[in-house]
This record gives structure tokens, sequence and C-alpha cells, in this order.
């Protein structure tokens, strides 16, 4: 009688997408060997990261008891690079005894969901001078320092016009009222109609919350330079700080490059619609370092709201796969998008199938409660437990 091997399944990157395709894979087969690869210890719920700069308490996930109880292994470890011709992964073991022949992992499939993280790389200075909301000790790090500020009546400069940004000074805020807060969008605040842009009212809405919480939004010129205690602007102005919180853009790491992958100028793997390398068909490509064009949305937007249901998705193919039958194409569209304004505000913008706005918002307690119910359904969506309850709301059909 003959003996097979599990089929080898490494997922490097334990993110919103990863783990996801790890939890589902493991919990819907009996025949594999999955080992998932982060450096980091826990799980990093980055869609609440502001508000622990905030002061909330952290919740702590860890990787190692959530892979044990579904029959996986974590090796918390640094990738150093991904060999696809010998199918393997070369790591540096962040921790001891683990059991990795020559710091190798070999694998038969692999998911590659090594995620984005703040793109401190375009600016000078920016990632000496400025923190980031990329970790969960970073972010508590920074509120520590943040709630001195506050105290002292100091300054902080958040970088950035995006959600990140808008939701860290709302946050900031609401929460630190003896801080001064300055935010530098970069450009001036308009609505549009394109994928990511915000309605006329859903933009009025965050203005005039920023206005009440006494945030200083200075438009018209971006952030040149970053120098201890002060940021240069392209107009030739500076913006003084005690600190400065850079939240302007995302990049995805070069190991898929690196390693001879097919990827975009930006560095995300190219897939087909089954989430599937262009150029390896052996490795999978989830979350924000995937470039992944859906039928209806388009291409898909580094978030959240999209790289959990690749990972699902990415679990589907492979099973489909080792059983033999084809895998589906990859079928995902918007409907909204949560702005978190506080903890009593929040903004609800409704998009199209596309993420194009259409004018419906919910804003206020109600757009704030929703968007705590998707952060709470978000854990409990990838397998973690989580007091989730019923909707709070039912969200309007707009395409």
């Amino acid at each position: 009688m003959t003996n097979i091997a599990p089929h080898r399944v490494v997922v490097i990157g334990g993110g919103y997408a990863g783990l996801t395709a790890a939890a589902r894979i493991c919990e819907n087969t009996t025949d594999v060997s999955l080992t998932l690869i982060d450096a980091k210890p826990e799980f990093v719920d980055r869609i609440r990261l502001h508000e622990i700069a905030g002061g909330s308490t952290p919740r702590h996930l860890p990787y190692n008891d959530f892979m044990a109880t579904r029959r996986g292994r974590f090796v918390q470890a640094k990738v150093l690079r991904i060999e696809p011709d010998q199918r393997r992964v070369l790591v540096d073991p962040v921790k001891d005894g683990q059991d990795l022949a020559e710091n190798t992992m070999p694998y038969d499939t692999l998911i590659y969901a090594l995620g984005s993280y703040t793109d401190t790389q375009s600016v000078s200075g920016a990632d000496q001078y400025a923190a980031r909301l990329d970790t969960t000790a970073g972010s508590a790090a920074l509120g520590n320092r943040l709630t001195a500020l506050a105290g002292a009546g100091g300054t902080v400069l958040i970088a950035g016009g995006g959600l990140t940004a808008i939701e860290a000074a709302c946050e900031f805020g609401e929460r630190l009222p003896g801080l001064k807060i300055i935010l530098t969008p970069g450009r001036n605040f308009a609505p549009g109609v394109n994928p990511g842009d915000l309605s006329k009212a859903g933009l009025d809405h965050v203005i005039a919350t920023l206005r009440r919480l006494d945030v200083n939004i200075v438009t018209g010129a971006r952030i040149a330079a970053v120098h201890p205690g002060h940021a240069e602007m392209e107009d030739g102005g500076t913006v003084p700080f005690d600190e400065c919180l850079w939240a302007a853009g995302f990049l995805v790491p070069s190991l898929a490059a690196d390693a001879g992958i097919t990827v975009t100028e930006s560095g995300q793997v190219i897939t087909d619609d089954t989430l599937t390398s262009i150029s390896h068909p052996d490795i999978l490509a989830v979350g924000d370092a995937a470039h992944v064009v859906a039928e209806v949305a388009g291409k898909c937007r580094m978030s959240c709201a999209v790289g959990r249901p690749m990972g699902e998705l990415a679990a589907r193919t492979f099973i489909a796969r080792t059983d033999g039958l084809p895998a589906n194409a990859f079928e995902f569209s918007y409907s909204f998008r949560c702005i978190s304004l506080g903890r009593e505000d929040g903004l609800i913008q409704f998009v199209d199938a596309a993420d194009r706005p259409v004018e419906q918002v919910w804003t206020g307690k109600r757009g704030a409660v929703w968007k705590e119910y998707i952060c709470r359904r978000t854990l409990a969506g990838i397998g973690f437990e989580t007091e989730l309850g019923p909707p709070p709301d039912t969200p309007p059909k707009t395409s």
C-alpha cells in the first residue's frame, strides 16, 4: 500500500485575504498540509488601527491559536525569497525551534498574500520622521505619544486625504480634545463620480465633521519633504508639528517581482479571473498584493472589502483543482464604503457595482453603528469568535 503525501500549501501573509484563504482550506480539506507564514505573531486588524492610535485597547488574535484549532501550522518568520522553479520559500525565522529544514518551506501550491504597507518612500524624510498605521504595536505607541501631546497642547500633522487620514483625524479630534490636528490632503477636497470618489452629500458630511472636531485642513499643496518638527510644502511653505502621521498611499512588497513572477509596475501579482498567477499556475495571489480585474467591479482596489472575498475564492479555486474540477471566476461587486468619523459618527457612502458613488449616504450614529457592525462581521467572516448579532440596518440596493 502506497502512502500519498499530503498536498503542501504555503500561505505567505496573514492579513484579511491570506488568513481567510488559510482558514477555508483547512476547514474544507483533509489531505492538505497547510502552513501560514507571517513575521508577526498575531493578526493585525488594520481597519481598527486608527482607533488604537486614538486610545482603544487592541484585541490580541494570535495566529498560532487560530491555526492550531484548524489543523494548520503557523511559522513566525520573515519571507526572504521565493524560488518558483524549486517551489520553495526561503525564510528567516523570528522564533527559534520551528523545525525548518535549512530555513526553507517547500510547497505544491503557494498563496501570495503579503498585502501592502504605508508608502513612506515617495517623499523625502517621511520614513525617518513620520509614524504610520501599519502595526498594532506601532499604533498603540503613537497613541501614547498623542495622549501626552494632547495634555501639552501639541500638534499632530496627518499627511493624506484618503480614508485612513480622514478616520485618524476624526478619531483624534473626538478622543484627544487638547490635541491640535492638521490634515494635509494635498489637494482640494472635491466630490466625484469615479471609483473611490465621494458624492457631494458624503463629502459635505466629512468636511462638516472635520470642522466640528476643529481639524485644520490645509489644501492646495502637497508635502515635498518631512523634517524634524516640520513639513516642507511644494509651494515653499512649512507646516510645524510635534508628531507626523503618514497616511498617503500604499506600496506592496517586491518579493514577487524579485522572483520573476509577472507583476504590474507597482509590483502586484497579475492574476487571471480565478486568482491564479498568469505566469505560475501553482501560485494564487490575493489581497492588496494582487492585481485582480473582476467582470463587474473592474480593477479591484486595495481594501479589506475585496481582500476577504479574494481569500474565500482562492480557497475554492484550490479545492476545485485538487478535486479535478474547473475553478470559478472571481465575481465581485461593490455596495458601499464605510468611513469611521469617531465613535459617534460615520459615513456610509453607497456606490454602484463598480465602486462609483451614488448620492445616497448614511451619516451620524447610523453610519457609526453600521461601520462597527462591518468591522465585527469582518473578523467573524475570517473565523474569529466575535459578538456580532443581527444586522442593525438594511442597506439599499444601488445597482
